[in-house]
């Protein structure tokens, strides 16, 4: 609703959300697109060294990872330095895992997310031997 329509609710006026529902739609898609994938690859659960989350917040990360009966240990997770960082949360996290020298050549890296729109992905990947040069 426009601003300063005659008899307009003002609260049309703003986004809200429905916080509970979303927060259990994401962990359930989330998880479940995972699951997803990891069946398309036929890499069993066991097989993944780091979950890598969209990180709105780390209840949602620690609860998606429980889903998929992942270790909290195995989640790449930096929202208490970064905050919500929207859709730079996952790439901000790998570069974490880089820093901290958790991600080695090899792992078995799942990706996943659900965003604005109510929209939701996951893959996967093997990391990658990476040099930097000066």
């Amino acid at each position: 609703m426009p601003y300063g329509v005659d008899g307009s609710d003002k609260s049309d006026q703003y986004f809200t959300m429905q916080g509970q529902s979303v927060y259990r739609q994401a962990v359930a898609k989330m998880a479940e697109s995972t699951a997803r994938v990891l069946e398309l690859a036929e890499w069993p659960v066991s097989m993944v060294d780091w979950l890598v989350c969209h990180q709105a917040n780390q209840r949602i990360v620690i609860s998606v990872a429980a889903r998929l009966g992942i270790p909290a240990a195995r989640c790449l997770i930096n929202i208490a330095e970064v905050g919500n960082t929207a859709a730079a949360s996952i790439p901000l996290a790998l570069a974490h895992g880089v820093e901290c020298e958790a991600l080695r050549p090899g792992d078995h890296v799942v990706l996943t997310a659900f965003g604005g729109g109510l929209t939701w992905g996951s893959t996967l990947l093997r990391w990658p031997e990476i040099t930097c040069e000066s």
